[in-house]
């Protein structure tokens, strides 16, 4: 039972919210609601949608709604703060308002908040889809006949420093050591279509040499954008694997790097959905001079071991079709994320190289027992035709992946891995604002050979503890008649294996 410690006062709270949920106006009872949505914006046509129903309870005032009562329909929250700890039978929309989940609560529908504040307990659970747009501001206002939403258009700033004052976190790796950022975006906001020109200048410290990248794109609506990218920079294939803070800090402070390196000068013509959008289609077309790039001995906090060879790639121009497609929902408790893509290169036409590459990522967080959590990811890439040429090649290996095996030790042009994940919170030494730390058990496979290879998989079994941003454990490689072990500690950040 989830107990408040005070048993006599649930009758009266109980009988409270029985008589606040009797006063919830009901749509189509005196209650308009009205709305015009904008065609740029697929949020506001389902809010819409959902204002036509008509089969929603309206709260414009502060709310606690807990057992015993329940609302019989969905919850439409108009400029409030609610306070959810039942269950509802349908969605709930909040509007300029706040909605607060607390344990033991359950939305059996979606829970979209627009231009609001989201605030959901590990312990409450959301059956359909969340959004959470904050930045969507929007205006309530009453009339004769219930209430008016008003979108409001904030306009985007001129002038946008990246970072602080411009300046971007530094990236340390074996190939350029410390890479110096400092980046801004300019909008002409009083154009139709907001151009932007974003730009960041680089300076890499290995070669004393610098780097840049450039983007100009146009906004037609709310979910596309069409424009080019223009950029010399040090490009990798392997940062699903850990992202720049991470792979920096681990670099820095144990000597892991989790990626191999090449350089390139590109330019891209590309249209794209929005990044906030559930689908996101990517068509874009790239040239690519790559180059090699060595590794070299650089400070390393803990350890002075050799920087691992950077390996060599093919030097040559690319010229290519890239089209794409992601997917990608979040709940209060749940995250999916999924996408495909295909490169196509024809040297008859542009370019030295021919190949047909492709690649597959899935990412799955879904509840499991009670208040645990099952957390899926799996990569599949390769050559679908033709030899891909190296910068095409990835890797994988070493504590983030297979603790068992060396540092980037399985690299090929096909690659396939993935892993699975149950956590298991520790509730009684949860701590605010960090969680409780949770049990890991884990499952991985994976390989990376070429196509005159065998692709022989290994696996590692994994248990071990994550708090934060901290994960530690013991990995066991089964195979074999002599299992290896081996205890490992990593920093994992969200968006990290």
């Amino acid at each position: 039972m989830r107990g408040h410690g005070r048993r006599p006062a649930l009758p009266v709270a109980g009988i409270l919210s029985l008589a606040i949920l009797a006063c919830i106006p009901r749509a189509g009872d005196a209650q308009e609601v009205e709305f015009t949505p904008r065609a740029d914006r697929p949020v506001e046509r389902r809010l819409d949608e959902f204002l036509e129903r008509a089969d929603y309870a309206v709260l414009t005032s502060d709310t606690v709604l807990r057992v015993p009562a329940s609302p019989d329909r969905s919850i439409l929250v108009l400029d409030a703060a609610v306070r959810l700890a039942t269950t509802v039978p349908g969605d709930v929309f909040v509007v300029d308002g706040d909605l607060f989940l607390r344990p033991g609560a359950r939305v059996e529908g979606d829970v979209v908040v627009l231009g609001g504040g989201y605030y959901a307990s590990e312990l409450a659970e959301v059956s359909g889809e969340v959004i959470y747009l904050p930045n969507e501001l929007y205006s309530v206002a009453r009339t004769d006949g219930g209430w008016r939403i008003f979108p409001i258009r904030e306009e985007p700033k001129a002038v946008d420093l990246h970072g602080l004052y411009g300046f971007g976190f530094p990236y340390y790796q074996r190939v350029d050591a410390v890479t110096l950022r400092w980046g801004a975006t300019l909008r002409a906001t009083g154009w139709a279509w907001q151009p932007s020109l974003e730009g960041e200048l680089r300076f890499i410290t290995e070669q004393g040499e610098f780097q840049g990248t450039l983007k100009q794109y146009w906004y037609p609506s709310g979910s596309f954008q069409f424009g080019f990218e223009a950029e010399r920079v040090t490009r990798t294939n392997e940062d699903w694997i850990r992202g720049d803070i991470s792979n920096s800090l681990s670099y820095f402070f144990v000597g892991d790097d989790f990626r191999n390196y090449y350089g390139a000068d590109r330019v891209s013509i590309v249209l794209r959905g929005s990044e906030t959008a559930s689908l996101q289609p990517l068509l874009s077309v790239e040239w690519e001079e790559a180059s090699s790039k060595e590794a070299r001995k650089q400070f390393v906090l803990f350890g002075d071991d050799e920087p691992a060879l950077n390996p060599v790639v093919d030097e040559g121009e690319t010229v290519s079709l890239i089209a794409g497609l992601g997917l990608q929902q979040r709940g209060a408790d749940r995250r999916f994320e999924a996408s495909v893509r295909a490169e196509v290169a024809d040297s008859s036409i542009a370019g030295d190289f021919s190949f047909v590459f492709g690649e597959a990522r899935l990412y799955w967080l879904t509840p499991g027992f009670g208040s645990h959590e099952v957390e899926l990811f799996g990569i599949v890439r390769g050559d679908l035709s033709g030899d891909l040429p190296a910068q095409r090649w990835s890797a994988f290996g070493g504590r983030a992946t297979l603790p068992t095996f060396d540092l980037l030790s399985f690299r090929g042009p096909r690659l396939v891995y993935g892993q699975a994940s149950y956590l298991i919170p520790i509730s009684a030494l949860r701590v605010a604002m960090i969680g409780p730390p949770k049990v890991l058990l884990r499952a991985v496979a994976g390989s990376a050979w070429g196509p005159d290879d065998s692709e022989d998989f290994e696996s590692n079994l994994i248990a071990g503890l994550r708090w934060s941003v901290f994960e530690a454990g013991v990995a066991v490689d089964p195979g074999g008649s002599d299992p290896t072990s081996r205890l490992y500690a990593i920093l994992r950040f969200p968006g990290d294996l």
